[in-house]
Parts: structure tokens; C-alpha cells; sequence
């Protein structure tokens, strides 16, 4: 066995003066050391940060943490950096050129997770150089008053390995705390690489509570200070203006250089088996076992723009396999019913890395589920899919009905952007929003989720353009001034009216050009109250007017108990009421026209 694993860890929390009991949370965790059994675990590896100055509840704390070879560890005293918190305090003064070369910047002679730097009012850190270039990581910044620096792999990916906030200032107290993670099995394997272990080298005060234990340590001086143990930290407990203040200064071993363990596909049991799937089980491409997925299993992709998450169609089959910059895609992932993928188990180990064959496990139900759920029962993409399509269709069809009204001619182009052969070429792809729109849905979604989806339903609407909408209305025998202020609803609400009155009358084309002088085309029409809902849902600002919204919904005929148990019945509800009502619209202009 390698002897690094070998290596006795100090027992820090036993040779610590005080129980923990007497402690705060912070200290304890301080002074324990990091569990190896979860991999995407965050560890701290650098911490500044300043609580309730000097008053109940005071904490101070800054941290950095160290890569300290396995020979040096028994006799690890509290290294200097302690004193500062930071890997590098100051700048060098230099009188000759080259005085500063070779520079070697190290905690003590040791090299560091997280380059901190700073001189006691201003700090700014960074990822060690040695660390991202080792484990291949990639930066991104996170700009505004957030001011944060995270490392991808990009490789498989991984996101967010490692990330923590750039900068801070010091003026009288703390401007911003900063805190820097990195997940567990990314810094095992960097310290097990180098054969170091991951040393927190801390200072730490506190108020504490007064208690017996603190009585008995500080005696009748009411000032306890020792070393603790081989040398690992200095305690210093006093009592000041009445209450008891504790100061340590440490290194304390926290990470082994242990790599956690690897994850085995071969290893799960998917439901309906007892027994781990065999790599002969998943190669056979004639077998006909599935694997039945719930579609939150997509939300990792359709919200991270690292992967290409876009739903596509095929022979009137909907698919939602996501893919990763041409390096690895799902494959045959087969939308049934409104919320399950099902896809060949052939398919799912097929070319994937292994974290993704995990994460779609965590979201694997059982064929007595998938029967107990109606796989009949529209999905979010098909709604959105029969949605666009009628965008489509209308775009098409209001220059026509201009076309028949005066002559004037009209691209589709110039009503919306949403146009049929862009779909017919890449369906989804070139329509952001409405890829928007067509994400992961649940039955239990919550209120916020679904105002947001109602504002994105809007934003599609008005992509519909209002000048051009105008132009109908004008051609149809509207005066300039009726149309000038009105919006977008509006203005198709009108177009509506008119088309329904001459369907009516049972009127041709002949009558298109003077037939806004016919009724008050400006007037409710109950076709058109899913629209109007779903503006108002985009603009509601409190649960008083979402709860008038749905009361609205109501009376179309939405069944309002299972907003209990979430919105997602209520937008199918909405979505439906929008496509019939622009599906109306294309119906009364094709009756109109033949």
C-alpha cells in the first residue's frame, strides 16, 4: 500500500483545550478534516470573512490552505501566513534590476491551492496557476457586483469545479467576504499528483460563551495562551470587557491526498432489475430494453449553454437528446407522454462519460410508473411545436389577407421572424425563445416558474410586429387614428372581429377593403381571453393579481384545484387557450379567403 495513506492524522478536536460543545460551528469544522465519500463535495480552500464585528456573535476568520508534502506533516507547526490570511502580504522592494529573480512565492515554503494577495486594505486572489493548468481547467468571469472567477473542465464537462470571489477591500470592516471552493475529487487528485496534503493554515477569534470548561481553562488570570499539541496551533483565551474573546492561530490538516473513488456504470441497478446491467447487456444493440427517464433529467442542459439541448422532430416524433460541442450526445431519447424520455439502454452507455450516465440514473422511474403515467398526454415541445407552427401559418397568412384587401404586397418576414422554412430546415435551432419556451415543464411547477414561462409566452407574442399589424387593419378600412396607439393584442383582436363578422355574413374578399366599417372591431372577443390572461399573468406583481388571473382561467373552463400541487396543468391550460386562439385567427382568414 502506498505509504502517503498511511500517514496518522492529529486528532485535532481531542487535543483542542476545550470540548466542542464550548465552541462555535465554524472552529469545529475548522478543526475537522474533509470526508473522501462524496466527490462533488466543496471544499473551502480560502475563506476571509468578518461577522457582527465585536458584538454577540462576533467571528473573524481568514484561511488558506497549503499543499504540504507527507515528511513534513508530524512536525507542521502553525505556519506565519496565519498571521495575514494571505499567500502573499505587501510587494517586494527591488533597488537593482533582476533583484527579485527568480521569484518563488510559497506559504512557507510550501505551494497553495488559491495565490491570495494583499496589504491589509486591499485583497485579490486567484486560482494557483500550478492547480488550473494541472487539471486542465478553464476560467470565466462573473462580472457586476457578484465579481467572482470559475473553472470549468471543459473537457467532460464539468462545471464549476472550482470558484470563488476575485477581490476584497478593508476599511474599518470587511467590504465583502470572500470565499473560495473547489470540488472534492478535482483536489484530491491535484494533491495526490503531487503527493501533498491540503493544510488549512487559519487564524480565527471569536466570542464564545462563558461556561465552566472556559473558567477552568483561563483560571483566576483570566488569560489562557498555550500551544497546542506538537506545536499545530497556538490558543489564546482572555476576557475582555466582560466577554470571553478565543484567538487561534493553526495549520491544520484537512485533505489527504486520497482520490475518491471512481464511478462504476456497471454498478447500477435501474429500476426493475435487481441485479447491476451488464456491459454485454448495454452493447446488444438488438435488445429492447429502455431506460425510462423523468424529463427534469434535461434541465441540467436546457439551462447551461455549454450543451446543445435543442428538441428536435422526426416522423412526428419528438427527441430531446442532448449533446456536448461534438465531443458526445445522447442518442434516441424519445419524448412519451408529458414528462418521460425513453431511450435504449444500447443508446444511454453508447460514447457518454460517466458522470452523465449517473446523472441520468438519479432520474430513472420504473415501467410500472411510466404505465401508471398517460403517455398519450401532450408534452411541452409539442405544445410549443404546434405553437410556432401556427405563428408560422399567420405570418403567411396576413399578407395574403392584405394581398386581397388593396393589392399591397408583404413579406411573412415582415410580421414575425418565426418563418417556415428556417423550421424546415433546422426546427428549433434558430429560435431561441421559443427553445426557451419549450423546457422542461413539471406538473409541480412552482408559481415563479410559471409567471416566468407566461413572460416568455408574451415575448414570443410580441415578437408579432405591430406596424405591420397596423397595415392590416388600415387595409381592412380602419382610419390611421383608430389604429395609432393601440398594441399588439389589440390590433389582432380587431383583425378577429372583422374576419368573424364577414365569416358571418357569409362575405367574400370583395368585402375586405371597407370591412372595419362594418361593427366595432374594437371590442372583447372571448377567443382572444387567453392572451389577455397571459399579459396580465406577465405583469402580475403580487399573489392578489396571479389569483384574479387564475380566476380568469377559471371561467374559460380551467379546473383551479391543481394549482395546489403546482402550476403545470394551469400553463398546459394557457398554452392550449393561445394556440386555439391564433389558430382562430388563420381559421377565419382562409374562410374569408376561399
Amino acid at each position: 500500500m502506498d505509504t502517503i495513506w498511511m500517514t496518522k492524522i492529529i486528532d485535532y478536536i481531542n487535543e483542542f483545550p476545550l470540548p466542542m460543545s464550548c465552541v462555535p460551528l465554524t472552529l469545529k469544522s475548522l478543526l475537522s478534516q474533509e470526508s473522501i465519500d462524496i466527490p462533488d463535495s466543496k471544499i473551502n480552500v480560502t475563506t476571509q470573512f468578518e461577522k457582527n464585528q465585536y458584538k454577540n456573535g462576533y467571528e473573524h476568520l481568514h484561511m488558506l490552505m497549503a499543499c504540504v508534502p507527507e515528511k513534513d506533516i508530524q512536525s507542521l507547526k502553525v505556519l506565519s501566513e496565519s498571521a495575514e490570511g494571505t499567500v502573499k502580504s505587501s510587494t517586494p522592494i527591488c533597488d537593482e534590476i533582476g533583484g527579485i529573480y527568480p521569484i518563488k512565492t510559497t506559504v512557507s515554503g510550501y505551494d497553495y491551492i488559491v495565490a491570495s494577495w494583499g496589504d491589509g486594505s486591499r485583497y485579490s486572489y486567484n486560482l494557483a496557476e500550478k492547480v488550473w493548468m494541472t487539471l486542465g481547467l478553464s476560467p470565466r468571469v462573473v462580472g457586476n457586483d457578484e465579481q467572482k472567477i470559475i473553472y470549468d473542465d471543459l473537457s467532460l464537462p464539468i462545471i464549476g469545479v472550482t470558484e470563488g470571489d476575485i477581490a476584497s477591500e478593508f476599511e474599518f470592516k470587511l467590504k465583502r467576504d470572500v470565499y473560495w471552493i473547489m470540488r472534492n475529487d478535482y483536489l484530491r487528485k491535484y494533491l495526490w499528483m503531487t503527493g501533498c496534503y491540503g493544510v488549512r493554515v487559519f487564524f480565527y477569534e471569536a466570542y464564545i460563551d462563558d461556561s465552566s470548561e472556559v473558567r477552568q481553562l483561563i483560571n483566576d488570570n483570566n488569560h489562557y495562551n498555550e500551544i497546542i499539541g506538537n506545536g499545530w496551533g497556538e490558543l489564546d483565551i482572555r476576557e475582555v470587557d466582560g466577554k470571553i474573546l478565543l484567538q487561534l492561530w493553526a495549520s491544520v490538516v484537512a485533505v489527504s491526498p486520497v482520490l475518491c473513488s471512481e464511478q462504476d456504470i456497471y454498478s447500477l441497478i435501474w429500476p426493475d432489475d435487481s441485479q447491476p446491467i451488464t456491459p454485454k447487456q448495454v452493447r446488444d444493440i438488438r435488445s429492447n430494453k429502455y431506460a425510462y427517464l423523468d424529463d427534469r433529467f434535461l434541465e441540467k442542459y436546457e439551462k447551461n449553454k455549454v450543451f446543445n439541448a435543442v428538441p428536435s422532430k422526426v416522423y412526428n416524433h419528438f427527441s430531446s437528446s442532448p449533446s456536448y460541442k461534438g465531443q458526445w450526445a445522447f442518442r434516441d431519447c424519445k419524448r412519451v407522454g408529458r414528462n418521460i424520455i425513453k431511450v435504449p439502454f444500447y443508446e444511454l452507455y453508447r460514447g457518454i462519460p460517466d458522470q452523465e450516465v449517473y446523472h441520468a440514473h438519479q432520474y430513472a422511474i420504473s415501467e410500472e410508473e411510466f404505465v401508471a403515467r398517460d403517455s398519450s398526454e401532450e408534452h411541452i415541445v409539442s405544445k410549443v411545436d404546434r405553437l410556432l407552427l401556427q405563428l408560422i401559418e399567420l405570418s403567411e397568412n396576413l399578407p395574403k389577407l392584405v394581398e386581397a384587401a388593396n393589392g399591397e404586397t408583404i413579406l411573412p418576414s415582415q410580421f414575425s421572424e418565426f418563418e417556415r422554412q428556417s423550421y424546415n430546415n433546422e426546427g428549433f435551432k434558430d429560435f431561441p425563445i421559443i427553445q426557451r419556451m419549450a423546457q422542461v415543464a413539471p406538473l409541480d411547477m412552482y408559481q415563479q416558474d410559471f409567471l416566468s414561462r407566461c413572460k416568455t409566452l408574451n415575448e414570443i407574442m410580441v415578437r408579432l410586429k405591430v406596424g405591420t399589424l397596423r397595415r392590416v387593419l388600415r387595409a381592412l378600412g380602419a382610419r390611421k387614428d383608430e389604429v395609432a396607439n393601440l398594441q399588439g393584442l389589440k390590433l389582432l383582436q380587431g383583425i378577429l372581429n372583422i374576419l368573424e363578422h364577414l365569416n358571418e355574413q357569409f362575405e367574400d374578399k370583395s368585402a375586405l377593403a371597407d370591412s372595419a366599417k362594418m361593427i366595432d372591431w374594437k371590442k372583447s372577443n372571448t377567443t382572444m381571453a387567453p392572451l389577455f390572461v397571459n399579459n396580465d399573468l406577465r405583469n402580475a406583481d403580487s399573489h392578489e393579481s396571479i389569483e384574479e388571473a387564475i380566476k380568469v382561467l377559471e371561467r374559460l373552463g380551467f379546473d383551479t384545484s391543481t394549482v395546489s400541487s403546482g402550476y403545470g396543468k394551469a400553463l398546459d391550460f394557457l398554452l392550449d387557450g393561445v394556440i386555439v386562439s391564433i389558430k382562430s385567427i388563420n381559421r377565419n382568414i382562409t374562410d374569408v379567403l376561399n
